[in-house]
């Protein structure tokens, strides 16, 4: 038992370090993040990008989602949006025409479908072929991307010949509610951090929107699996094993915004889908198609990592109750604390974190804010583990039925709702 507690120790100590260099490597490798930065200066508009926007129940955003995507500054010619609705929906569909048709929308257009399955992926894969311009481009229901988001993509993905860009997406609600705050920093880390060391390393599982690719690329592999929860992860290493070029740019001014979900369970319905598709994803293999032992590693570690963390919570606390209860020599005592300690480093890191995002993002940063992250890191660690082991069982009983996430345009200030005029003329 003893022997088998030394050999789980080492891998979390390692888990940890490596937790704490993804998180960290966005502020070490200044180099790096410096080169993928947005442009401060842009080229001229030379492609021509289709907006995908999966909507289904999206009554309560929709309207300002697509005035968003509609008031992006660049030629309209150039631009088109599609709404992508089951037939079945008829409010959703009957809000998106309305808008089109009150601004006069000629760029955006409102697509049906009356198969299965009824999940995003195969809405995106019907997108892609009514699509008519070169870049596809991927929102959410709910996104408020920045008005210069196509001429940052144009600029990047001509300047340095990409067939994929990953955006910047950012939670702005973090006092929502008590699990919100943990919640925006994993995407503030991921994003601004962590995102660009998988660059590096030529291994990305894509994010799910603001993401934008080469349509004849996409296309060639058949366009999203309709049959993995996380489509997103799946297309990017799908497409790192091709060897495809893909960027990754963050800048706080540029983030698409979004928001946390609207409660405990829908936070953990989001978990578990994100969870069992990356199970889905490793089964799957493709990750096994990447060039290097090293690209193969990592990936597996980046889609096991929910389980990982569960196993790592679960042994903290049983190492907790051992030292406690059970007498060991002094050394083994003091190695098995390691990973107590790096979960300290960890907490410290997401106070530095908070202050930076609400520096970044003119947020007032209260003094009690530090005591927030240390009061919910541990019920945060517990939802994240029931979401895990959610994901287990749904495997298990192979129930991959989507679980949507409600939006209820938290992230957006009542006071400064999207009102624009005359997009429907050329630019």
């Amino acid at each position: 038992m003893i022997i088998l507690l030394f050999l789980l120790n080492i891998l979390f100590i390692l888990h940890g370090l490596s937790t704490l260099f993804w998180l960290l490597f966005a502020w070490q490798d200044n180099d790096q993040i410096s080169k993928e930065k947005t442009p401060h200066t842009f080229a001229p508009p030379q492609l021509s990008f289709t907006a995908l926007l999966p909507a289904r129940h999206e009554t309560n955003v929709i309207r300002d989602t697509l005035l968003s995507i509609a008031q992006i500054d660049y030629p309209r010619h150039l631009t088109e949006v599609l709404v992508i609705c089951k037939s079945d929906d008829q409010e959703t569909i009957a809000a998106a025409q309305a808008v089109i048709n009150e601004y006069n929308l000629i760029q955006c257009r409102v697509i049906t479908f009356d198969d299965t399955p009824i999940n995003k992926p195969h809405a995106l894969n019907l997108g892609l072929r009514h699509a008519r311009n070169e870049v596809i481009g991927v929102f959410d229901a709910e996104d408020q991307p920045h008005t210069r988001i196509y001429q940052i993509v144009n600029t990047l993905m001509t300047q340095r010949h990409l067939d994929i860009l990953q955006s910047g997406v950012q939670l702005m609600n973090h006092r929502s509610h008590w699990f919100s705050t943990l919640n925006v920093l994993e995407y503030f880390f991921w994003f601004k951090s962590t995102m660009h060391y998988f660059a590096k390393k030529k291994v990305i599982p894509l994010g799910g929107n603001t993401v934008f690719f080469r349509k004849q690329l996409l296309a060639s592999i058949g366009g999203w699996d309709e049959n993995c929860l996380t489509e997103d992860a799946d297309v990017g290493i799908r497409l790192s094993a091709l060897g495809a070029k893909i960027g990754v740019t963050y800048d706080e001014a540029t983030v698409t915004r979004e928001e946390t979900p609207s409660s405990i369970s829908h936070f953990i319905k989001q978990r578990t889908r994100w969870n069992q598709g990356f199970l889905e994803i490793f089964t799957k293999g493709d990750w096994l198609k990447l060039a290097t032992f090293s690209q193969k590693a990592l990936s597996a570690y980046i889609l096991l990592t929910p389980y990982i963390q569960l196993l790592f919570f679960l042994f903290l606390l049983i190492s907790l109750f051992m030292m406690f209860t059970t007498v060991l020599p002094i050394a083994i005592v003091l190695f098995m604390m390691i990973p107590l300690m790096l979960v300290v480093l960890q907490l410290i890191v997401f106070m530095i974190g908070l202050y930076l995002f609400c520096k970044a993002y003119q947020e007032p940063f209260m003094i009690w804010y530090p005591l927030k992250i240390i009061l919910t890191f541990l019920p945060y660690q517990c939802l994240l583990g029931v979401s895990s082991l959610r994901a287990l069982y749904r495997t298990f009983r192979r129930n991959t039925g989507w679980e949507k996430t409600a939006h209820f345009n938290a992230h957006r200030d009542s006071a400064k709702r999207i009102e624009i005029k005359e997009l429907g003329a050329e630019a």
